[in-house]
């Protein structure tokens, strides 16, 4: 199993991001990257439970907080690369990673990464694709 990997989504490299700039790359713990798939799209969503906060004797909130927060994201119609079919590496062998999207003023990483659910899709005459859905431990944005 590989894991510590990093997978870099970059958007774009000028300009207003496109679907076709969308690809990862798999970075590895010496900086070395490598460029494994081109994807058609991806989702990110937070999601974090709210609870409301009773005062002693009403049965009225007084307040709200929110409790942890849970990341998941979810890559579709990825179409591995040659160089990554020839090298052998496959989403699932990947535990443990970080998901780094890259955006013109922010880059947004996702760490602790560990896939759920990953599937593939084919048709006749058609290159096969993958879709991944998975969830991270934490999130952190830092502008550019």
């Amino acid at each position: 199993m590989k894991s510590l990997f990093k997978i870099n989504l970059q958007l774009h490299s000028s300009g207003i991001p496109t679907s076709k700039d969308i690809y990862f790359r798999i970075i590895n713990d010496d900086g070395e990257s490598q460029k494994v798939a081109v994807v058609e799209s991806y989702r990110a969503s937070k999601k974090r439970e709210v609870r409301s906060q009773k005062e002693f004797g009403s049965d009225e909130p007084v307040a709200t907080y929110a409790t942890s927060t849970d990341y998941e994201l979810e890559i579709t119609r990825a179409y591995a690369t040659k160089e990554a079919i020839n090298d052998g590496i496959y989403l699932d062998d990947l535990e443990n990673f970080d998901f780094v999207i890259e955006k013109p003023d922010r880059t947004e990483t996702y760490s602790g990464c560990n896939w759920g659910e990953i599937g593939e899709d084919g048709k006749l005459e058609d290159k096969v694709t993958e879709n991944m859905r998975f969830t991270a431990a934490k999130f952190k944005r830092n502008k550019k």
